[in-house]
């Protein structure tokens, strides 16, 4: 099984013809041509779900379980749900952030 790491649908689209199993958005506003894009990029998610074959893997920015439903509303095959449940500095900077 192999999985590519995209961070734009033009490599999500190469991805599909080198013939990857699964497509994942890891790397979607971390490369120099997506930096500073808004996560979880739900736009994103679409264009590949209505335009690839290949099972799409959300991840990236999913902060919020409202975020996590519409991502699977749009039809993903999975998520990863890592910082938003895994870091508690994270965590508690996002709680520090919305009393300020």
């Amino acid at each position: 099984m192999f999985i590519a790491d995209c961070a734009s649908f033009e490599e999500a689209e190469e991805a599909e013809k080198l013939g990857f199993d699964y497509i994942c958005t890891t790397l979607h506003g971390y490369t120099e041509e997506t930096k500073g894009a808004s996560l979880p990029n739900m736009e994103l998610l679409d264009k590949m779900i209505t335009n690839l074959s290949t099972p799409v893997i959300a991840e990236g920015g999913i902060w919020t379980p409202e975020q996590l439903k519409q991502a699977l509303e749009l039809g993903i095959h999975s998520a990863v749900v890592g910082s938003a449940i895994t870091r508690p500095q994270e965590i508690t900077k996002r709680f520090v952030q919305a009393i300020k």
